[in-house]
């Protein structure tokens, strides 16, 4: 079998995997996932261009999910799972509270939340990165942008990682049953917040996706709620994964950690380097919504399609030897927040909340790594751990273990 997501070490390393699919042939049809798996940088490109390519209602989810099932209800007017015309209204109406004024806003909230992590993990000598930093910061930044009291996040964190194995492959039913109580919990959480920034408006993003308009359309109660809970597991969960892959990234590059402690007018080169390196999202799906071609690869309609999102982004072709680690790497524009009309709408804030966290580790902290994992997951690559000391600036910077 030429793909294998099961594989043992796939999880450790699946970019090997995806450029033994890649060399023979960048456009498979996986027999496993009964899918095709699209591998090269320009096809996945032209995939997510491709009008005729959607996402269609089968795209959503991996496994066997119930029509009317909390997960089927909790989910039908995510703006991520929507074609035109529908993606274009939802995306005209949610992007008015994403603009460069309202990010910019943000730097401020952003920064004392990173100082305020940062002033604990260096009195305690160590942290836990994931746990006490990478979750820690967009947390706070996606609780505060929709107003959501800080002390209903660990219920909200323990959700929505009950959720998140419904965009892997081999979903298992416990997992489906875990996924489903956390839709209903989800759908009552923000029902309930909803009703209560409709009948009291505040000066947060819920209550500015509530008044949304464009000329005479608003967003129904169905699209706030479902919409708003999307906006929660995306705002947070991408941004986890770029902090810690990119960390753990520069802690396994030395050298690469010193450069960029020598040059800290590199971060926003060295972000996009990680997010190409080690993408937070690894696919993207698709389905043919009429006959199509990919790659010189004829596809029917209704086939699924999976844009391999890591595998783009090793891809030799765009990306010269795409297996070395450079935060220095030239015209470095990976596929990691999307292509086309579904790219990444807080794509901005992610990359703003990534700048501001490395920019204040490198000047306040060195770093030694003493473990890390991996979290089981497949579509959302990041570590269930990675524990590191931490001492002040002028200890110099430190290997990895």
């Amino acid at each position: 079998m030429l793909f294998d997501p099961f594989a043992e070490g796939f999880l450790d390393d699946p970019y090997r995997h995806y450029a033994k699919v890649r060399e023979q042939e960048r456009v498979h049809f996986s027999p496993l996932l009964n899918q095709w798996m699209i591998t090269g940088y320009a096809e996945i490109q032209t995939m997510l261009r491709d009008p005729r390519i959607g996402r269609g209602d089968t795209t959503r989810f991996f496994g066997a999910f119930e029509p009317e099932s909390p997960v089927d209800l909790f989910s039908r007017e995510w703006i991520f799972g929507m074609d035109p015309p529908d993606h274009q209204r939802l995306r005209r109406l949610l992007g008015q509270s994403f603009t460069p004024r309202v990010i910019d806003s943000l730097r401020p909230f952003v920064q004392s939340r990173v100082d305020e992590l940062l002033d604990e993990a260096v009195a305690d000598g160590g942290m836990d990165v994931i746990s006490d930093f990478a979750y820690g910061l967009p947390a706070a930044v996606i609780c505060r942008m929709l107003d959501i009291p800080m002390d209903a996040w660990e219920d909200c964190k323990r959700y929505s990682a009950q959720a998140l194995p419904l965009v892997d492959p081999g979903i298992t039913p416990e997992q489906l049953a875990l996924a489903n109580e956390s839709a209903v919990w989800f759908t009552d959480f923000f029902g309930a917040l909803v009703r209560e920034r409709q009948k009291n408006p505040g000066d947060d993003l819920l209550s500015a996706f509530c008044q949304a308009e464009y000329k005479g359309d608003r967003l129904s109660d169905e699209e706030l709620v479902q919409n708003a809970i999307f906006l929660f597991v995306a705002g947070h969960e991408t941004t986890t994964n770029l902090i810690g892959n990119g960390l753990y990234a520069l802690l396994r590059h030395p050298e690469q950690y010193a450069a960029l402690t020598a040059r800290p007018d590199l971060v926003p080169n060295a972000v996009e380097e990680m997010l190409r390196y080690d993408s937070p999202v690894q696919y993207v799906g698709r389905v043919a919504l009429e006959d199509t071609e990919v790659g010189g690869v004829a596809i029917a309609k209704g086939t699924g399609i999976l844009g391999v999102v890591g595998a783009g982004n090793r891809d030799a072709d765009r990306f010269p030897d795409p297996d070395a680690f450079d935060i220095d790497r030239p015209d470095c524009q990976p596929l990691s927040f999307g292509h086309g009309i579904h790219f990444c709408i807080g794509s901005a804030l992610a990359r703003m909340e990534a700048h501001t966290a490395f920019a204040a580790l490198l000047e306040r902290t060195r770093l030694r790594l003493v473990k890390a994992e991996r979290r089981p997951l497949f579509a959302m690559r990041g570590l269930a751990e990675l524990t590191v000391e931490v001492t002040g600036p002028d200890e110099g910077v430190t290997a990895s273990n």
